[in-house]
């Protein structure tokens, strides 16, 4: 048997179709429905609500920078690691992956800038030898322990807060979105990034 729907019913059913998942996405992006997934891909940790800084409090040490850090780091997606003291071997090597984590960004690598938090009173030595490293990476100081002090406030479990080694992953926004502990595999931060450059549109405002 079938069933004969008026055209002002069937009207009202197609409208429904459309108009319910709008509703929908509306309520739960306005928070009046509160909806979070079991799991996310993403193979860093979520900082959640995202941690603000400010790059006034950090200072370019590359050799020949003169801009403020806020115009080298502003509207773009930055990967700061705060490097060990001393950096040994395993820092080295944390940091060229980072180079080829840059690298392996292809075209979309004049989005993303590496900077490179010196532990206090780095020697030239290791400035000159992290430049020889990649000739892309920033190389910035804490004077005032600003920047430190608002690393320190990201919670990872298992690691000590703000403890050397620590990847920091901070959008155009100048927001802490996601964190990976010392030692994490450069692949899962490589990952992470390929899919927030795809979707993300926070470096492109205008």
């Amino acid at each position: 048997m079938k069933i004969r729907l008026s055209p002002r019913v069937a009207l009202l059913v197609i409208a429904a179709m459309f108009l319910l998942p709008l509703a929908l996405a509306w309520l739960m992006y306005s928070g009046t429905i509160e909806f979070k997934p079991a799991s996310t891909r993403n193979l860093g940790q979520l900082v959640e609500p995202p941690l603000p800084l400010s790059w006034e409090n950090a200072r370019l040490d590359s050799p020949g920078s003169q801009e403020p850090a806020v115009a080298v780091f502003g509207e773009h997606w930055t990967v700061l690691y705060t490097l060990a003291a001393p950096c040994a071997e395993a820092c080295i090597e944390q940091v060229t992956g980072l180079r080829q984590v840059h690298r392996a960004a292809g075209r979309q690598q004049q989005r993303i800038r590496l900077a490179l938090l010196l532990p206090d009173q780095a020697s030239p030595e290791l400035k000159k030898g992290l430049m020889d490293i990649y000739g892309n990476f920033h190389l910035i100081s804490d004077p005032s322990g600003a920047l430190s002090a608002r690393l320190a406030q990201v919670s990872l479990p298992g690691t000590p807060a703000g403890a050397a080694g620590t990847v920091y992953l901070v959008d155009p926004l100048a927001n802490i979105m996601m964190v990976y502990a010392p030692g994490s595999d450069p692949n899962n931060l490589k990952q992470d990034l390929k899919r927030l450059l795809t979707w993300s549109k926070l470096d492109e405002q205008s």
